[in-house]
């Protein structure tokens, strides 16, 4: 809770009281004191109403899906109950605008509700980073009758909503193919050699003749083919590690440097997915998890989990991470590729680095 004065009121409110106290030292009587003890109990009396008003009022805000992909528009409800007997009277709603676009409602715009009353509200939201964090109404702004003072309330409802980074290019410039595949390490479930090789097969029609083995058809009297190897690469290993932030410090730096983080995360682990590259990811779900990507079938259920599970469930898991990062910074075998994305490095040299 926060109060905040108006300066013009406050200023209005000192010369009334200024001048009821010196009607009643005066005057004396019943009317000079009575209106000073009501200009007295003006504030008091405007912030127990407004205390009441607060108490008896209910919030519910939902979207309409469960996750949202960023950039894209959703319904917000929100809905209001006034569940006392005093009337809420020009009811400033203050909005997540820093992080959302809305459309439908504006930034400070008040509403008024009727005793045992509700309103409804169904503003179109945009959420502009990837994540996970509080969305919609932010708080609510109660004024006095005569614009003196403004208490501002966080909402007593607030909605978390899990933001889906987009896939994209991002990554590409930092990825160099050329030094990730490599004549030895694991095979390829998709990519193929230009040339064919030592594998046989019948023919089939379609198939280049280029490709038929002469030799062979002729001693097994059919056409044979030669099918290319399968493409050799480097093993592949993405290591995201996130920064590890509490709820209660996740200021908008926190969520744009989230937001960079996850959207190249995704766009890296996609370069080598729509490649037919396996990519082995390890990354904080709760506990340090470790999940191979090689195609599209496999790519989803890790965009589904990076998008709402990037955390860790305590600050030694989170020491383990970073240490393994450390380890794996080291000059290796030969045989693995480790891209390691740091997010507290963002956005300096050190955020995405290719090792190995």
């Amino acid at each position: 809770m926060s109060i905040r004065f108006d300066l013009k009121g406050s200023i209005v409110y000192v010369l009334l009281l200024t001048a009821c106290i010196v009607f009643a030292s005066f005057f004396g009587g019943l009317l000079p004191f009575v209106l000073l003890y009501g200009i007295l109990l003006l504030l008091p009396v405007s912030f127990i109403y407004i205390i009441l008003n607060y108490h008896y009022l209910s919030v519910f805000q939902e979207l309409n899906v469960h996750r949202v992909v960023k950039g894209e528009e959703h319904k917000l409800y929100i809905s209001f109950e006034n569940r006392g007997l005093l009337p809420i009277h020009e009811m400033e709603l203050i909005l997540h605008s820093d992080r959302c676009s809305f459309s439908g409602i504006g930034d400070n715009e008040s509403i008024s509700i009727e005793p045992w009353n509700k309103v409804k509200l169904t503003p179109g939201v945009v959420c502009r980073y990837g994540g996970t964090y509080e969305i919609g109404l932010k708080s609510l702004g109660f004024t006095d009758a005569f614009g003196m003072m403004k208490v501002v309330f966080k909402v007593p409802y607030s909605f978390r909503a899990i933001v889906s980074p987009k896939v994209t290019d991002i990554a590409n410039e930092y990825l160099d193919i050329e030094n990730i595949i490599n004549s030895t390490g694991s095979k390829s479930t998709i990519r193929r050699e230009e040339i064919p090789g030592n594998e046989m097969r019948d023919y089939y029609p379609g198939d280049p003749l280029k490709a038929v083995n002469w030799k062979v058809s002729a001693r097994l009297s059919k056409l044979t083919v030669r099918i290319p190897d399968k493409l050799d690469t480097r093993t592949v290993t993405l290591i995201l590690e996130a920064s590890n932030v509490p709820e209660r410090m996740q200021d908008m730096e926190y969520l744009r440097r989230r937001d960079y983080f996850l959207e190249f995360a995704v766009s890296a682990v996609w370069y080598f997915a729509r490649r037919g590259i396996p990519v082995y990811v390890i990354y904080p779900a709760g506990k340090i998890t470790e999940r191979q990507v090689d195609s599209y079938d496999s790519f989803p259920q890790f965009y589904s989990d990076i998008s709402g599970g990037i955390a860790y469930r305590s600050d030694d898991e989170k020491d383990r991470m970073h240490k393994l990062v450390q380890e794996r910074r080291q000059a290796g075998d030969g045989n693995e590729t480790r891209v390691i994305i740091t997010e507290d490095e963002w956005p300096g040299e050190g955020f995405c680095v290719v090792a190995g």
